[in-house]
């Protein structure tokens, strides 16, 4: 026990003692000596509060001893569900075995999970934790005070840092208890198929199958290519497991159009943890080698040379130029016209004059029947009046309020915030209106008429510009690539109408595990690197939770993004294409829980043994798991409390205090002394 004054003393306090005393001592000497007890009652209630006004305190301690408990934890990791012995219902049962041992001998405990993280345990195993980190463990014993601690697990870790380190000599016993055998499993599966999102017809396919294996493997396997039920081709590969990965390269040829559907197998082994992920489906777009495409000017003019200079330098595009030479005829014979099938009929200055009506009902059965796309470029010989027939099979009309406007004008595109003074301005020769839904105004000039409309309504695609003269974005250095954007993306955004999109985007698998990478790619038979710009973005039930660029990989000569699978689910993936407010292209994927685990499903007796004799503890095989008990012995911590009594704050003393004034106070009434 220790007494100190918490208050240390100064010169006031000793000079008010001293008064007290003289004061004291005075009154004692006159009245004291008449009443003694009086007085001596009050000289010591003041010393009392003499007393605490130095604001004393004792200190002393006390001890007690407190039973330490013992930590149980037990493994609740993917792979344990799939250890084939013992099985998830047996680890269960004996584990309550011995839950109900520990309560019957009264052993202080507690009891939790891990997996990749740890917590209280409130029910039976189920095997669904993602990873196993058993390096958070040594991190949680270090900070509690245990008896010891017994791991129930199977000696995998998934995550985290490696269990030796972070387990090199605690304080405290370590034992465990080992499940499962030492035999891994075995899986085969396709980790990833890389093939062009987009081929062309009768041109040589790449696809490069990468296939992985675990476990105990070393034989041969059939890798198998198909074009729907079709067998395309198939190989043999070595296989050794343990992770190792080989790859099957197949060539093959297109003949169909459109999406063909593909799929990529392996052979399978009778006792593999799963046979879902030996096969893979992708898509491949096969597109024409060659789009015809009908040029129809009305009268030859700067624009023509332009038009006939961009159609001609992709090699994919033949071009029949038809020219407008008389009010009847033109430079070649119009009925080749009627009778070829076109991808892509273009108006260049044309029509100068009104259609007539036969004309526009033969023309739209020929547009319907053949599925050809539309585009109007304005031309300094037409006017409103003579287009007018003509833009309802575009989906457009003329415009209400027209005002003359004898200027150029600045414009730009509508993915723009402001009109840009570094693009030239455009005379505008049509007054271009919506005519009904799909349309889009691409790009407006800055009296707000349209430039650039595209249209889309069921398979029929169109475009329509509305300026005379953008041959002057041709030939201006600083506008190149606005030509590029108005025209030639145009032009592309048309012929590829027919067979979907030419940017054709691909997964690179259907399903993913939990925080696997997605990986999105995209082939362009145009290498257009630099005129279209992408984004996909990632849906679940139809709630956006991820959106993210596409970016061009000129080397590759494609689009690539990837990004992280999220939580398990079915998820839609949209990709959009510039400023469209519809989607290109829709995809979807599946997200599995996460099975990192099944890579190493095995007993890691060895980490296991190490992990106990670094911590004095031991190790117990599952079937030799009651011995557990013969280590586990009742241990106690001798707790000392230091405790401290502040008598100004001890509620005790200041009510004895208030008690001997009050008596004091009711003394002298008695006595008559007030």
């Amino acid at each position: 026990m220790d007494f100190q004054f918490l208050s240390s003393s100064n010169l006031l306090i000793f000079t008010l003692i001293f008064l007290s005393l003289i004061i004291f001592t005075a009154i004692y000497n006159t009245y004291g000596k008449q009443n003694k007890s009086h007085f001596l009652f009050r000289l010591a209630l003041l010393s009392i509060f003499i007393f605490l006004l130095f604001n004393p305190v004792i200190s002393y301690t006390s001890k007690k001893n407190k039973a330490l408990s013992w930590a149980f934890f037990f493994d609740n990791s993917a792979s344990l569900k799939y250890h084939i012995s013992p099985s998830l219902v047996s680890i269960n049962s004996g584990l309550d075995e011995i839950v109900d041992k520990i309560k019957k001998e009264e052993i202080e405990n507690e009891l939790f999970t891990f997996d990749s993280i740890i917590s209280e345990k409130t029910s039976p195993i189920t095997g669904n934790g993602q990873t196993t980190n058993l390096g958070k463990l040594a991190d949680f014993i270090s900070k509690r005070e245990f008896a010891g601690s017994v791991i129930f697990t199977d000696g995998i870790s998934t995550e985290g840092i490696e269990p030796i380190l972070t387990f090199n000599n605690l304080d405290t016993p370590i034992y465990t208890v080992g499940i499962g055998n030492k035999n891994s499993l075995i899986d085969v599966f396709l980790n990833s198929v890389e093939a062009p999102t987009v081929a062309v017809k009768n041109e040589r396919v790449n696809v490069s199958i990468e296939i992985q294996s675990i476990g105990d493997i070393d034989d041969q396997f059939s890798v198998s290519l198909y074009d729907g039920s079709r067998l395309i081709a198939s190989k043999y590969i070595n296989l050794y497991g343990n992770g190792s990965k080989a790859l099957a390269n197949f060539q093959f040829q297109t003949n169909s159009i459109g999406r063909q559907k593909f799929s990529a197998q392996v052979s399978s082994l009778s006792d593999e943890v799963n046979i879902q992920n030996n096969k893979q489906n992708f898509d491949i777009l096969v597109i024409k080698d060659k789009y015809k495409v009908a040029l129809i000017t009305g009268s030859p003019n700067k624009n023509t040379s332009v038009i006939k200079k961009t159609l001609f330098s992709n090699q994919r595009i033949d071009v029949d130029h038809y020219i407008k030479i008389s009010p009847s005829k033109f430079n070649k014979d119009i009925r080749s016209f009627w009778g070829t099938p076109y991808d892509l009929i273009m108006f260049d200055n044309y029509p100068i004059e009104p259609l007539k009506a036969n004309f526009i009902r033969v023309l739209a059965k020929k547009i319907i029947s053949q599925q050809s796309s539309l585009m109007l470029i304005a031309g300094a010989n037409q006017t409103n009046e003579s287009t007018a027939d003509l833009l309802p099979l575009i989906g457009l009309e003329i415009g209400k309020e027209i005002e003359e406007l004898s200027d150029d004008q600045f414009w730009d595109f509508e993915d723009e915030t402001t009109f840009s003074n570094d693009i030239p301005p455009l005379k505008q020769k049509l007054f271009l209106s919506e005519f009904q839904e799909g349309s889009n105004a691409v790009a407006t000039f800055e009296s707000g008429w349209p430039l650039l409309i595209r249209t889309k309504k069921n398979n029929l695609s169109s475009v329509a510009i509305s300026a005379s003269n953008i041959n002057k974005l041709y030939f201006n250095k600083n506008s190149i690539n606005a030509f590029s954007k108005l025209f030639i993306e145009s032009i592309e955004w048309l012929i590829q109408s027919g067979v979907s999109s030419e940017n054709f985007f691909r997964t690179n698998r259907d399903y993913y595990q939990q925080g696997e990478i997605v990986y999105l790619s995209g082939s362009n038979v145009f290498n257009k690197d630099d005129l279209a710009n992408f984004r996909i973005d990632v849906l679940k039930n139809e709630k956006i939770i991820l959106s993210k660029k596409i970016d061009y990989n000129i080397d590759l000569k494609k689009w690539e993004s990837s990004f992280r699978a999220p939580n398990p689910g079915k998820y839609n993936l949209e990709i959009y294409s510039n400023s469209d407010t519809e989607p290109i292209q829709t995809n979807d994927f599946k997200v599995l829980e996460s099975q990192v685990e099944l890579n190493q499903v095995y007993l890691n007796d060895v980490v296991l043994k190490q992990i106990s004799s670094s911590n004095q503890g031991a190790y117990l095989s599952w079937e030799n798991r009651d011995q557990i008990f013969d280590f586990i012995e009742k241990k106690e911590k001798e707790e000392v409390k230091a405790n401290v009594i502040k008598f100004k704050d001890n509620t005790v003393i200041l009510i004895m205090a208030l008690l001997l004034l009050c008596s004091e106070w009711a003394f002298r009434k008695q006595k008559g002394m007030f």
